[in-house]
């Protein structure tokens, strides 16, 4: 694939990457953090398809377009432009003139990227600006030498509001993937000089968790007794945090391994619940792919009907139409026999669109239990509704009546808990 096919995603991922660098993230969001990235992409490549004449062209001569007298990048131009993006929520209000940006980026040399990272230190620019910069030009510098890429980050950094923190991630990924021994050596030199100490109670803010988990995360599959080795150093808690921040999406092999790693590392419940976590954040965008990454998997049977859980929950984020509804209905017949209608009521009532427009959501229950000939789908997503909030909140963002009665009367026909005295 030619690079400049690649710009509209890794433009978009560029936006989307600032945006989510700046939030105080924990594992359990980012799945769905990671649903918005898919759906900016598709705006982009939305707008590219809509507007041929405007965007189209070849992106040739942009040296002029970011250039000074003297040939060199004119970095507080490009600054600019990267603000404006930010300040429209990531996405680009010039989307060609972005375009014609992120191809010069990309055809920069090593040391044109490295004299880059030192120029934008010299320039009078905000703090925001030098970071969103700096960040562009380590990401192409990782595509083009990891290594190197590693070297420029500097010290290590500790809090996860600074974006080079996930880049920090992202590049150290690379390296070990590429280069575990040389991975490993810059960790432990880091750990050796004292810089990935943390005083945060929070393991999420706490530098050498973040970064042996992108360390253990390529190990698993290049070298398991380093991997398990490094995990010696932590207690219960931190190796939980380790492996339920991993990446299965993409190895089959690295998410066996880690059920290994966890049962040989925690006691059985501990392990158990690690797996369960680290496999319900992966995310595939078609059914039989789930299917491909969870079979033949030594999962205990209560493990697989929580992961399966996760993933569908994860797929119907994005695919939430009837029909897809339907395909994951019938998907669950055959990969969990006797779940398939709890599985789709809890995807249903966990549906980001359930939380803006209840009422749309019922009725969709409601179409399902229909078509499908199974009325505890629709009755399985009332009970979750009213458990996680009280009837009259849901009741009064209903616009039919009709169906607000329907609602109230699914509620009262639920079974009543009764407390232990009765």
């Amino acid at each position: 694939m030619k690079a400049h096919h690649l710009i509209a995603p890794i433009l978009a991922l560029a936006g989307s990457a600032y945006w989510l660098n700046q939030q105080k993230v924990t594992i359990h969001s980012l799945t769905e953090k990671k649903q918005v990235i898919t759906e900016r992409l598709a705006i982009v490549a939305k707008a590219i398809s809509d507007n041929p004449v405007k965007l189209g062209g070849s992106p040739t001569n942009t040296q002029d377009d970011f250039a000074l007298p003297d040939g060199s990048l004119d970095w507080e131009k490009i600054a600019a432009m990267m603000a404006e993006s930010r300040g429209a929520g990531g996405m680009p209000t010039n989307i060609k003139a972005m375009l014609k940006l992120q191809q010069k980026l990309m055809e920069l040399t090593e040391d044109e990227i490295v004299k880059g990272l030192a120029k934008i230190n010299t320039l009078d620019l905000a703090p925001e600006a030098v970071e969103q910069l700096r960040q562009s030009l380590l990401n192409q510098l990782s595509e083009k030498n990891p290594l190197a890429a590693l070297a420029a980050l500097g010290d290590p950094v500790g809090s996860n509001s600074n974006s080079r923190f996930w880049t920090q991630r992202h590049i150290l990924s690379k390296v070990a993937k590429e280069n575990p021994a040389a991975a490993i050596a810059w960790v432990d030199k880091q750990i050796a000089d004292g810089k990935l100490r943390s005083t945060s109670l929070d393991r999420h803010a706490n530098p050498r968790l973040q970064l042996e988990a992108s360390l253990i995360n390529q190990l698993l599959t290049s070298d398991f007794p380093t991997a398990k080795s490094r995990l010696e150093a932590f207690n219960e808690e931190e190796i939980i945090h380790i492996l339920t921040s991993t990446d299965l999406n993409q190895n089959k092999e690295a998410g066996q391994n880690l059920i290994k790693l966890a049962r040989e590392s925690l006691p059985p419940e501990q392990a158990s619940r690690t797996i369960i976590q680290a496999w319900r954040n992966a995310y595939h965008d078609d059914l039989a792919k789930i299917s491909e990454s969870i079979q033949n998997v030594p999962f205990s049977e209560t493990e697989r009907t929580e992961v399966i859980e996760g993933m569908v929950n994860n797929y119907s984020r994005n695919n939430n139409t009837e029909s897809k509804f339907t395909e994951i209905y019938e998907w669950s017949q055959k990969e969990s026999p006797g779940q398939e209608t709890a599985l789709l009521s809890k995807a249903l009532a966990n549906e980001r669109s359930t939380w803006k427009d209840p009422q749309k959501s019922f009725e969709k229950a409601l179409s399902l239990s229909d078509s499908l000939g199974d009325p505890a789908i629709a009755t399985g997503f009332v009970e979750l509704l009213n458990k996680r909030r009280k009837q009259d909140t849901f009741l009064s963002e209903f616009q039919d009546p009709k169906l607000a009665e329907k609602f109230r009367a699914m509620i009262s026909a639920l079974p009543q808990e009764t407390s232990d005295s009765e």
